[in-house]
């Protein structure tokens, strides 16, 4: 009888403890929104990413061409409408990250008010650096309460319908629109190529190298620009803008040598029954091209064959 005392008061001894990781893995409803976020992410990301390699094009093919004010203003515009879709995206997250921690962490609080019947609980964080390097989770002596947790937070109404109205709202889209801009004649006027294909075809060791030159360049300017100190921000911003603009000299000196010997390619590939009368297009046909018709992968496959 003294033994069966002792062991029952062991165990009322036993300390109580849950787990984030453990009550997220474990609630279904938890499961729903993630997925649901998860996939919409994934596809905001890739209307990102195309949106990014438009823009990204058409900055090259501004800078593999002679300057011109218009096509300048162009692409500033549309830099300026993707930078302000990003900054609507990111402000969605925070938003939406600061919503899902106000109403499951409230949950989590009711939750184990239920599932601890009146022990004492604790959030138990303790895990090796083992564990962690295999994917596992915190765990401490005594009795692991997540998986009741997560139970009575799937049940619990009021954060259902919390997380039902998250739901509601749509994610924003990443949507940059252009339009139709002037082409360069090269050797006519009836079709066009893309400038930054064409320009990655016949100088792309080149263009690489200019890109890594530029990126390293604006990496360590980075914790200037992110100063909180004006000053010194303000000096980053025009220690940026130099880059830039050493980057895009750059890039249309190679412009300048590359296009005549693409024009003597081309005139001599339209003899065989090449693309004729092409002109140079920077803005991407994804932004509304420059209103001909797209002949860019025959004129990279005639100017890359050795003709």
């Amino acid at each position: 009888m003294l033994f069966l005392l002792v062991v029952g008061a062991a165990l009322a001894e036993a300390p109580v403890w849950w787990t984030e990781e453990g009550v997220m893995r474990s609630a279904a409803i938890f499961g729903k929104a993630q997925a649901r976020d998860a996939k919409a992410y994934e596809s905001v990301s890739d209307e990102l990413a195309r949106a990014r390699r438009a823009v990204g094009d058409l900055e090259l093919g501004n800078a593999l061409l002679e300057p011109d004010a218009t096509r300048a203003a162009y692409a500033a515009r549309l830099d300026r409408a993707l930078s302000g879709q990003f900054l609507r995206l990111q402000k969605h997250v925070d938003l939406l990250s600061g919503d899902y921690s106000r109403v499951f962490g409230a949950a989590v609080e009711r939750a184990i008010a239920v599932a601890a019947a009146g022990k004492t609980v604790t959030q138990c964080t303790t895990v090796s650096q083992v564990e962690r390097m295999l994917g596992k989770g915190p765990k401490c002596p005594g009795q692991d309460i997540s998986a009741k947790v997560a139970a009575t937070i799937d049940s619990d109404r009021e954060l259902a319908s919390q997380v039902e109205s998250i739901l509601s709202v749509e994610w924003p889209t990443i949507v940059v629109v252009g339009e139709a801009q002037p082409a360069v004649p090269l050797t006519g006027k009836e079709r066009s190529v893309d400038v930054a294909a064409l320009g990655r075809a016949v100088a792309g060791d080149a263009l690489k190298a200019l890109d890594d030159e530029r990126e390293a360049a604006l990496e360590q300017i980075q914790e200037e620009l992110d100063s909180p100190d004006a000053a010194t921000k303000e000096a980053a911003v025009k220690k940026g803008s130099a880059i830039e603009e050493t980057w895009r000299a750059a890039v249309g000196e190679l412009g300048r040598k590359s296009w005549p010997g693409v024009k003597k390619k081309l005139e001599k590939a339209a003899k065989k029954g090449g693309p004729i009368g092409v002109s140079l297009c920077a803005n991407p046909v994804s932004l509304g091209g420059c209103g001909l018709p797209d002949a860019t992968a025959d004129v990279v496959e005639a100017v890359g064959d050795g003709t």
